[in-house]
């Protein structure tokens, strides 16, 4: 039976033994599913799957890398170099350049370190989307494909958020306004109800060359 995930604040302990990840026991290891469980609980699983959604382990759990975007944000030693053997040199190498982006990214993440493994939401410059999201991206595994597909999805969703609320701090509400009713009668949409005001605009002042932005990227 799956067990239940943690909430997304608790990314910096394990789910199932509730222990702050470290450097030595409680290393974490992020699978393809981008689920991250500490090394000791996952080395006691009884089958190889997650288990949260039950996403089957390809890989052997000692071959997985430690999440070292997460190590240090708990202020583990972190290695300079950690090696990983994938299927050709051009992929070890694109694999160092997107692990590199992805550790300078989490340390946007650092002022929510809190005590116990639990983030503090109230000390970021962040928004409270922009952190999941990058929660979200930092749990990404990059070794197995659909880590990767996870983490290209996840980076995706946190630059069209980026841009959104860029659009948001750059326009008074005012011309915010105008802009979202001259893009939504241009486009013979005039029924559209006041509740969906900054949706829209964000959505069709996202657009460039007539392609909208995705729709969900608000969440």
């Amino acid at each position: 039976m799956p067990v239940q995930a943690a909430q997304w604040t608790e990314f910096l302990s394990c789910p199932i033994c509730y222990n702050e990840f470290d450097e030595n026991v409680h290393k974490p290891i992020s699978l393809g599913c981008s689920h991250t469980v500490c090394k000791t609980c996952l080395n006691k699983l009884h089958r190889k799957a997650c288990p949260f959604d039950q996403t089957a382990i390809n890989t052997d759990i000692d071959v997985l890398p430690v999440n070292f975007a997460l190590l240090q944000l708990v202020g583990a030693q972190v290695p300079d170099h950690q090696s990983i053997k994938l299927s050709n040199l051009g992929e070890n190498k694109h694999y160092e350049v997107a692990k590199k982006c992805v550790e300078d990214l989490a340390l946007y993440l650092k002022p929510l370190s809190g005590g116990k493994g639990v983030a503090s939401l109230n000390q970021s410059a962040l928004s409270r989307p922009m952190q999941r999201k990058l929660v979200t991206l930092v749990n990404c595994q990059l070794v197995e494909e659909e880590g990767r597909v996870r983490a290209m999805r996840a980076a995706r969703s946190l630059g069209e958020r980026t841009v959104t609320e860029l659009i948001l701090q750059h326009q008074n509400p005012q011309q915010l306004s105008a802009n979202l009713w001259a893009a939504v009668r241009a486009r013979g949409c005039q029924f559209l109800g006041p509740g969906r005001i900054d949706h829209y605009l964000v959505c069709l002042t996202g657009c460039q060359g007539r392609i909208p932005i995705s729709r969900d990227w608000l969440r």
